[in-house]
């Protein structure tokens, strides 16, 4: 970056010509502006150590720099953030130890090549006081994602119809309950016997499948409840009087028992893993029956029936029901884990996120916590830009925020029920903006500006209004405002200046303004740190972010490049409403940050705040319209 206060040399030749009506002697003023340079190329200072926007956490820092092309016979001094690097010896290089600020994330270090008339040459970096997540690595826990139980409770039909019970199938038409029992035992031996069949008209059937499932202390209960089990037996002669008759039998509940854990699945830790904790147990109750052997059987009939539907009970229909509940897929899944499984399987953090911001994000599973009154879903994220913009900086690292992983509880921090709730770290935050920034985040060129008359495009006219040293320039002359972040935004992890949700840090944001038709040749360049408020609300599909226009007292503004001579004052008092023009662009962009798709429920806001140091929403959920 040049620093050189004074007019380029690429720079004095075009003022001369393109301004219309500057005097020979105005023209000579500006050509026998003092400099400081001894070669061909201007004259500054560059910063070499600590890098832009280098992480620590220690409570100093080297800083090592070089004065180029400057003649250091016209040098008193050379200061970095007010401390003298002491003498030079006639050296063009300088080296000095300076103290870090105890507080605070950025620390600006600033370097001053004073000569007789003052300042002339600066430069500057931006060191990180914090540590840092590098470029591929994960946030660690940086999503929440919570299911109350009264969330479970909306997805529990999801679950029920995803488990493939076929009452006909595990007791199926044609199973013989009793085999050649004898109605008629003489002294010469049996002469009826008869046969109890499960009939297959009608087939057996259920008129409900309910499924409830509950969290508790570190498993899920999912207990099922099978409604108005119903099975029709035919009653046939094998020996003796040739008859056939019916028994029905129906039992008001089929209750099935079952404890779930929940993790990480260890093949795809992006996947939730459902095990089945022991086996099912299946509880019948409410049996009755009916018949119409009692012509056929006589005496003998209630202990008849009462035999085949003991038989069905203990024999075929409950353990078919076990056997089917507790059977083991290929998976390693039972039923109702694999239901619970596939419906988990359908909560995507990840994809939509991912896909709508133009990044690749990677959201693997931390743990999975289960406790009475929900679960709660912890992932890692590994936030990464898939379409870097060729302009913007490539950064190596992003803010690393410590933050405590949030604790839920049955409501919101307003006090309201939820039934979902989502949860999202300063850390992870920050690695969107980091690959944001990568992909073109305020990046931006402004070639209209409001003046309070409405939108008019920015000329060195309208500028000399404000700064008349611009008014060397033909008036005509099309001007562009520039603004290039060499820093990824960041969330310091604190609440807004003003009690918003969030502090937003802009920090060494490049600004420039330029001729339209030489944009290379920089009129006035410097750099802005700005401190932000941010809200956060909802939109339908997704987070929408309420970025406050800057307070002048959070804007700072150093310059690095004044061959105008731009009255520094004016300009601090200007600069930062036009950076509030640039500054709506970064809501706009985290504007359309999307929520996860969600088993195709509806998401009705209910609260947006704070859980300890997470930004979280929460949610009713409700079946689509």
């Amino acid at each position: 970056m040049s620093t050189d206060f004074r007019p380029k040399s690429s720079l004095v030749p075009m003022l001369c010509v393109r301004a219309r009506g500057l005097s020979a002697l105005a023209c000579a003023w500006v050509l026998a502006v003092f400099v400081l340079a001894c070669g061909d190329g201007p004259a500054r200072v560059l910063l070499v150590s600590p890098a832009n926007g280098a992480f620590t956490t220690a409570s100093t820092v080297e800083v090592t720099g070089a004065l180029i092309d400057v003649n250091l016979e016209a040098v008193e001094d050379v200061q970095v953030n007010g401390i003298s690097v002491g003498d030079l010896n006639g050296q063009p290089t300088f080296a000095v130890t300076i103290p870090l600020a105890s507080t605070g994330i950025e620390q600006p270090i600033v370097v001053e090549v004073i000569g007789n008339s003052g300042t002339l040459l600066r430069d500057r970096v931006t060191v990180l006081i914090g540590d840092s997540i590098a470029d591929g690595d994960f946030s660690q826990e940086g999503i929440a994602l919570r299911l109350n139980d009264s969330g479970l409770q909306e997805i529990e039909p999801l679950v029920a119809d995803l488990v493939p019970l076929d009452v006909a199938s595990l007791v199926p038409p044609g199973t013989v309950v009793e085999d050649d029992y004898c109605y008629s035992d003489t002294w010469f031996g049996c002469i009826g016997r008869i046969d109890a069949v499960v009939s297959g008209s009608p087939s057996p059937s259920i008129s409900d499948f309910v499924i409830d499932v509950d969290s508790m202390t570190d498993f899920v209960a999912g207990d099922v409840q099978l409604q108005d089990l119903y099975f029709k037996m035919d009653v046939v002669a094998v020996t003796g009087i040739g008859f056939t008759c019916q028994i029905e039998v129906s039992a008001a509940t089929a209750d099935i028992t079952g404890d779930f854990e929940l993790s990480p699945l260890a093949s795809d830790v992006e996947q939730v893993d459902v095990s089945q904790l022991g086996d099912v147990n299946v509880a019948l109750s409410g049996f009755s029956d009916s018949t119409t052997c009692d012509g056929f059987l006589g005496f003998i009939v209630e202990f008849f029936v009462g035999l085949a539907v003991s038989d069905l009970q203990n024999n075929f229909v409950k353990p078919g029901l076990e056997d089917f509940l507790n059977e083991v897929d290929e998976s390693g899944n039972t039923p109702i884990a694999g239901s619970i499984e596939s419906t988990l399987d359908a909560i995507e953090i990840a994809g939509p996120i991912g896909s709508a911001l133009g990044v690749s994000l990677e959201a693997p599973f931390y743990d999975i916590y289960m406790d009475s009154e929900g679960i709660t879903f912890d992932s890692d994220a590994r936030i990464l830009s898939s379409e870097p913009d060729p302009e913007a900086v490539d950064l190596d690292a992003s803010y690393d925020v410590d933050q405590v992983f949030p604790i839920f509880g049955p409501l919101s921090p307003g006090g309201q029920p939820y039934e979902l709730g989502i949860s999202i770290s300063a850390s992870a935050f920050n690695q969107l903006l980091k690959a944001e920034t990568e992909s073109g985040l305020l990046l931006t060129t402004i070639s209209e500006f409001d003046l309070g008359l409405g939108l008019a495009p920015i000329t060195a006219g309208l500028l000399a209004a404000i700064f008349p040293q611009f008014s060397f320039l033909d008036p005509s002359e099309p001007l562009q405002f520039m603004i290039r972040p060499t820093l990824a935004p960041i969330f310091s992890g604190e609440a807004g200046p003003s009690g918003q949700l969030a502090t937003l840090l802009i920090s060494h944001l490049e600004f420039s303004v330029v001729p339209v038709v030489e944009p290379s040749v920089v009129l006035l360049g410097g750099l802005v740190d700005l401190s932000l408020g941010v809200d956060v609300g909802y939109e339908e599909g997704g987070l929408s972010f309420d970025v406050e226009a800057p307070d002048p007292s959070n804007v700072d503004v150093i310059l690095v490049e004044n061959p105008l001579y731009v009255d520094t004052a004016t300009l601090e008092l200007f600069l930062p409403s036009l950076i509030g023009v640039a500054v709506p662009t970064l809501g706009d962009s985290l504007g359309s940050f999307p929520l996860p798709e969600f088993l195709g429920l509806q998401l009705n806001l209910i609260d947006v705040d704070r859980v300890g140091e997470y930004i979280s929403v929460f949610f009713d959920m409700s079946a689509a319209p």
